[in-house]
Formats: C-alpha cells, sequence, structure tokens
C-alpha cells in the first residue's frame, strides 16, 4: 500500500486521482467478488483509503458502480458516434466501428462491467436499467441512425436498421464475455482483431445493394 495513497488530498488534483483510485479498485473488487458480495472496506483497503474517506466519495456500492459507468462506459458512446461522424458514409462507418470495437475491448474496462452486470444483474436492476438507457441504447440507437441514413442514401440494403444495429455489435457481447470469463487462465487468446475483420467483411456483403460486395 502506499503511504502517500492515505494522505489526505488537499488539492483538486490530488482528489481526482483519489477518486480514480477508488473507482479502479472498486471495479476490481466488483470483477473478482461480484457486486453483491463486494464490501465497501475492502474497496477502501485495495484504493489504499479509509473506510471514512472512501465514503466522502461515494455514499454506497450502488453510488460506486454508477460512477463506473459514467466513468469508463458511456464515454464510449461518444467514441463510437465521433468515428461514425469523421467516417462518414454507411459503409464507412461500419469500417470505422470494426476497427474501433476491438480498442475497446482491449483498452477500457468495458468487459469487466459487463461481467459484473451479467453476473449480479438481480442485485442492482435500477443500475442496470441506467446502463441499459445511457450505454446500450444510445450506442444502438447511433448505429441504426447510421444505418437508416445508409439506406435513405442507397448505399446499404438494410430491411430494418435497429435489428441489424443489433446484429453488428453481437459480436463486441460476445467477446466481451469470452476474454473475461473463458480466457482467464487459458492460453489461449481470441484473435479480436480478425474477428471484427471477418465480422466487417460479412456485414458489408450482406448489406451490399442487390448482393453486391
Amino acid at each position: 500500500m502506499n503511504p502517500m495513497a492515505l494522505q489526505r488530498a488537499r488539492t483538486q488534483a490530488a482528489k481526482d486521482e483519489r477518486r480514480q483510485a477508488v473507482l479502479a479498485a472498486a471495479l476490481d473488487e466488483f470483477f473478482e467478488r461480484g457486486f453483491s458480495a463486494a464490501r465497501m472496506d475492502d474497496i477502501a483497503r485495495r484504493a489504499g483509503v479509509s473506510k471514512g474517506a472512501l465514503y466522502l466519495y461515494f455514499d454506497s456500492k450502488k453510488a460506486l458502480f454508477t460512477a463506473l459507468i459514467d466513468e469508463f462506459a458511456a464515454p464510449n458512446v461518444e467514441r463510437l458516434g465521433a468515428a461514425a461522424r469523421e467516417a462518414g458514409g454507411g459503409v464507412a462507418a461500419i469500417r470505422a466501428l470494426m476497427r474501433l470495437a476491438p480498442i475497446l475491448l482491449r483498452e477500457t474496462p468495458v468487459p469487466k462491467i459487463v461481467k459484473v452486470l451479467i453476473s449480479d444483474a438481480f442485485a442492482f436492476p435500477d443500475v442496470v436499467a441506467a446502463y441499459r438507457r445511457d450505454v446500450v441504447e444510445r450506442g444502438l440507437n447511433l448505429i441504426a441512425g447510421v444505418l437508416e441514413k445508409a439506406r435513405a442514401q442507397g448505399e446499404l440494403e438494410i430491411d430494418d436498421p435497429h435489428l441489424t444495429a443489433r446484429l453488428i455489435v453481437a459480436p463486441v457481447v460476445m467477446s466481451a464475455i469470452w476474454r473475461v470469463i473463458f480466457e482467464r487462465g487459458s492460453a489461449t487468446r481470441l484473435d479480436i482483431d480478425a474477428l471484427f475483420a471477418l465480422h466487417e467483411k460479412n456485414l458489408l456483403r450482406a448489406l451490399a445493394i442487390g448482393g453486391r460486395s
């Protein structure tokens, strides 16, 4: 434990750093033990702060997990939106999203958050509902909007943009589960770059006007 972490955070930068340490500790604790079994005492110990200091930042496990969503999951919807806007058309947007997906799976805590949500969803249904509203549905609606525009412009052949959006993101959920559950203790790793390159190829072939690739 770093003794400096136990000192009183006097500056805003120090407070922000401590808050980030608490969030990282909470994510690991929820991931390893589950939301129900996780204890605020253990989160404080893992973060290197007192329990009293922890409660100055977050008054409950629910508040901690909600902050994790706001800090680590919700901003990824903005990244998806930015990638789609910069790409322009529907085909280019799909390609951009397929290149962004492996980065999100490797470099963000999203897989860990998904695991906690799936394993302990009944323990905090209101938080799950908030995740669905603020992350899942926003992301799906964003992708559906891209698809609707591509259909209107005659770029892609799409029967139902909203259902198609779910098909597009399905491998993201599968890959997140695979990485945090099935790869633990295994020497074999899923090649997510190859997976999403193949997903992109199959999507564009399936959605091409008149079956053109």
